[in-house]
């Protein structure tokens, strides 16, 4: 399978979906963008990060939605010059699931419509550039390499990690994440 832009090119069968992930690609590029840049140019008027009570007032209020603006800015970007557009894709999931919760929890009409449409468009564009994420999608990916290629990628030692070393890093990994929490909940007091 080859991604959006080899499809174009080739012409053929595939150029029609080709075609379709571009545009669902720089519709949600400008959306992101347009978006993001509102929080600090307000194009038009957010009501949902005025302070008050729910999720993205909160957000709004510790600073976290500034970050999230950031990224939606980034992404829109990327998507719209064509540039990381697989990395930016995977980047927007959680910002996408974010934006359908929060507007389809009101139960409104127009709302649940923007999110199974936001929801849409990242699921047609992560399937339009599924070859880059397939290496992402293997059971077992191996040990690290740090970009290794040729004849050291290859090598067969590398499919897993010891066995041995496995079931002593796996438990020591959970202990270790149940330690630091319920020693930060300790220091908190």
């Amino acid at each position: 399978m080859v991604g959006a832009a080899e499809q174009l090119e080739k012409g053929g069968g595939g150029n029609a979906f080709a075609a379709f992930v571009y545009a669902c690609q720089f519709l949600y590029g400008g959306w992101f963008l347009f978006h993001g840049l509102n929080y600090w140019f307000e194009f038009y008027f957010d009501q949902s990060i005025q302070p008050g009570p729910g999720l993205v007032p909160a957000l709004a209020q510790s600073g976290v939605m500034t970050i999230v603006k950031v990224l939606e800015v980034a992404i829109g970007l990327a998507l719209l010059l064509d540039l990381f557009a697989a990395l930016a894709i995977v980047a927007a999931w959680p910002i996408t699931l974010m934006i359908a919760f929060v507007t389809s929890s009101h139960l409104s009409p127009f709302g649940m419509s923007v999110g199974v449409v936001i929801i849409s468009l990242n699921a047609i564009m992560s399937f339009g550039h599924l070859d880059r994420y397939r290496p992402m999608l293997a059971v077992r990916a191996g040990r690290p390499t740090w970009g290794a290629s040729g004849a050291e990628a290859a090598m067969p030692d590398r499919s897993r990690l010891p066995v041995r070393l496995h079931i002593l890093a796996a438990p020591a990994g959970l202990i270790a994440a149940i330690s630091i929490t319920y020693l930060s909940l300790f220091l908190r007091g």
